[in-house]
């Protein structure tokens, strides 16, 4: 049975690599993340549309609803044993796709990826310039409503009326910074877009929450490294980093 776990930090391609390997190989993914299980937040937590998919199989933790709150490292682990359990009576091969500090932190200390023939493929970020680019254009694209996609303003207007939906989305990234925007203003999420549309405003905001997200991608980034050297310390199998531009296993 083989594993083979795509590792990353945030929008440095993990998806479309997983995609990408989906189809080649007709292998399931796991989804190694503790937000994309909440469908409501979907634009925020980054997870894929359906089309996006190209016809792969994609598999969640849970189908988890905001009301119910945070899914904690412990629960995640446990999910993502049972749920390679499950998946490995019928595949020979898995992929495990994610950025959960937590999470992928829990699994490689587990010492469970000791039971399979594992493999990790970590991507890295090979020019910052770029990847601070296409981090900026993220946040810039996940203000904008599309056909099937909602902002991250609409996202946070469907629970902002619910205290205890509220409290939880708080405390999620991106969403943290758009609270604290329309309690400044003293504005719903829905009235804070108009507000932001005046163009200091947009770009204060866009620089908040690229500031945030980037320096969560250097806390992966750290956390990766230490589990990728402590990995390899501990296991004779090779593993793969290529670049955030590569595409080779």
């Amino acid at each position: 049975m083989q594993l083979h776990i795509i590792l990353g930090s945030t929008s440095v391609g993990k998806t479309a690599r997983s995609i990408m390997l989906a189809k080649q190989t007709f292998a399931p993914v796991i989804v190694l993340d503790r937000i994309q299980i909440y469908q409501e937040l979907a634009t925020g937590s980054g997870r894929p549309l359906i089309d996006e998919l190209e016809g792969t199989t994609r598999t969640y933790l849970e189908e988890r609803q905001v009301v119910d709150g945070e899914l904690t490292t412990v629960e995640s682990l446990s999910l993502t044993l049972q749920i390679i359990n499950q998946l490995s009576l019928r595949h020979n091969l898995l992929l495990l796709e994610g950025g959960s500090i937590s999470l992928c932190t829990a699994l490689f200390k587990s010492g469970i990826l000791d039971n399979y023939q594992t493999t990790i493929e970590y991507l890295t970020i090979q020019n910052e310039a770029a990847y601070c680019n296409r981090l900026w254009s993220r946040m810039q694209d996940a203000l904008i409503s599309r056909p099937g996609q909602p902002s991250l303003l609409e996202e946070l207007d469907r629970v902002w009326l619910d205290p205890r939906k509220l409290a939880f989305v708080r405390t999620v990234l991106g969403f943290d910074i758009l609270v604290d925007w329309c309690q400044r203003f003293g504005l719903s999420p829905y009235e804070m877009w108009n507000t932001v549309q005046e163009d200091s405003l947009k770009v204060e905001l866009i620089g908040q929450m690229f500031s945030a997200y980037l320096q969560y991608s250097r806390d992966q980034r750290r956390a990766f490294d230490s589990l990728v050297v402590e990995y390899e310390q501990r296991r004779a199998f090779p593993r793969t980093k290529v670049g955030a531009n590569e595409r080779s296993v």
